[in-house]
């Protein structure tokens, strides 16, 4: 645990452009966890805000037109200050408008991390994917979707879903903590995109174990919280998640971490 540990002494500045339906609940898990949000969609005050940074989060969930020529010039603005851009495709399989803006983003913003589900991650490598919103389908090969799009962006994956997959440095692991709460909760993975993000403290070549370390805290986090009382109950889960975010320590890290590599 030591990123963990070293950002809750550095509490990093995380500026999170990200989908209206979880800006609150972001905000609040990056607090718990230590970290501190800025919900800054300014392109006139970005380059003051990342002169300080540790990350860029760009969330596609809500976007528009007008939402995605500004997030492209964010990624633009953050590289050029050497702030780490982590991007999560949200949905990008459900129309041409996001396909065509995700190729695009990809192809003109150096991206330190792109996390998303199965399919999301499989519709970057394949655009013939099609998907029902943010949903995933289960019977996909995250392992080798992860490791083509690792191999075709040449930049670190984070493919979550039952098992979580990441591949970086031509390296490839499987975790396998999380709660099937999870999924009850809109907004989880676009919370571990604001958590990895977190994590980087402005290294735009994050380390695999980097990456294992913030997918891995989220998701025991998470473990955590469904052994609250009531928190079979998705309102009562939410709450202990971002409790649990807080709380978590070494010791619960390092017994309930599962992982393999591959």
């Amino acid at each position: 645990m030591n990123k963990l540990l070293e950002l809750r002494e550095k509490a990093p500045l995380v500026v999170c452009y990200t989908n209206d339906v979880v800006k609150n609940f972001t905000a609040n898990g990056l607090l718990s966890l230590g970290a501190s949000p800025a919900m800054s969609e300014a392109v006139e005050e970005a380059e003051d805000f990342y002169k300080v940074a540790d990350a860029l989060l760009i969330n596609i969930g809500t976007m528009t037109k007008d939402k995605s020529n500004v997030m492209l010039e964010l990624g633009k603005i953050a590289n050029r200050v050497g702030v780490p851009v982590v991007f999560d495709p949200v949905a990008v399989g459900a129309s041409s408008f996001r396909k065509s803006f995700v190729r695009k983003f990809l192809d003109d913003v150096d991206v330190s991390v792109i996390k998303g589900n199965a399919s999301e991650i499989l519709t970057l490598i394949d655009e013939t994917t099609t998907m029902k919103g943010t949903d995933s389908s289960q019977d996909l090969d995250s392992i080798k979707i992860a490791q083509e799009a690792y191999k075709q962006y040449n930049t670190a994956i984070v493919l979550t879903g039952k098992e979580d997959v990441i591949v970086q440095d031509g390296k490839t692991i499987v975790l396998k903590n999380g709660s099937e709460m999870l999924t009850k909760v809109t907004g989880a993975g676009c919370l571990l995109g604001a958590v990895v993000a977190s994590f980087l403290l402005r290294e735009t070549h994050p380390k695999l174990d980097v990456l294992k370390e913030a997918v891995s805290v989220f998701n025991i986090a998470a473990e955590q919280a469904e052994m609250t009382e009531g928190a079979t109950l998705p309102g009562t889960f939410q709450v202990a998640l971002i409790d649990e975010l807080n709380r978590l320590g070494e010791e619960t890290y390092k017994m309930g971490l599962i992982e393999k590599e591959v």
